[in-house]
């Protein structure tokens, strides 16, 4: 279709450049589902992570800004992880630098979920 258009245009105008410019556009946002693992409080969710991939983090990050009002812990099977073959920072690390909790499944986890949500009683 293109190639049939491209020669009636060049008849008619001796001005037509095909595709020369690339035009920037901001894509509409999508509206996003996300379920979280368990539900431990109004409003608090607990989040295992064995695996935190580029798009888990950014998926994560997008959540929070849009739901201030919903904490989201993370249980990471191993926070010491990097998050890339070459990075430097750690799931812990970058959960912490993004303002989320988090918990080492490694440890006492269950124990240190309780003194999150219930303080040290």
């Amino acid at each position: 279709m293109e190639r049939n258009a491209w020669k009636i245009l060049k008849k008619h105008w001796s001005q037509v450049k095909y595709e020369p410019d690339v035009i920037q556009f901001i894509q509409p946002e999508k509206v996003r589902k996300y379920c979280p693992d368990f539900k431990i409080g109004r409003n608090v969710y607990l989040e295992a992570k064995g695996k935190l991939d580029i798009a888990t983090r950014q998926k994560m990050v997008n959540f929070k800004a849009s739901n201030p009002d919903v904490r989201i812990i993370f249980l990471f099977m191993n926070p010491s992880n990097k998050i890339t073959k070459r990075s430097k920072t750690t799931y812990g690390a970058w959960a912490t630098k993004e303002g989320f909790e988090w918990l080492d499944f490694r440890l006492n986890w269950v124990k240190h979920l309780k003194e999150m949500l219930y303080g040290n009683k």
